[in-house]
């Protein structure tokens, strides 16, 4: 177990030393970047657990909520904190679904230019 963590304190001291750790560490638009990122990758990852509704469940559409405001405009409702669309879906949900798809074809598309 020590060993382990020496070798990762190594590795990471070898790339924080490094000319693009010092560049990242200096630059506050890569570390917003980054972070942007990592909540991006963490939101479609978590996507399941953490999105009020299924957007590609049909049973739980519901016309009647359609076109519904977010929540923080008059005529908004808690459950759609972004509001909803044509037909009655959490846009929250569609956009953490969304991404997931987003980032796999961007992953694929960087995989097939390699």
């Amino acid at each position: 177990m020590a060993l382990e963590l020496s070798a990762t304190l190594a590795w990471w001291d070898r790339l924080r030393r490094s000319d693009l750790g010092w560049s990242f560490v200096r630059s506050p638009s890569a570390i917003g970047a980054a972070c942007i990122v990592s909540l991006l990758l963490l939101g479609s990852l978590l996507a399941p657990w953490i999105a009020p509704q299924n957007p590609l469940d049909l049973a739980q559409l519901n016309l009647s909520d359609a076109l519904l405001p977010p929540v923080w405009m008059a005529g908004g409702s808690t459950s759609y904190l972004l509001g909803s669309d044509g037909q009655g879906r959490d846009l929250l949900s569609a956009i953490l679904y969304g991404t997931r798809t987003s980032l796999l074809v961007g992953a694929a598309a960087v995989a097939f230019a390699l």
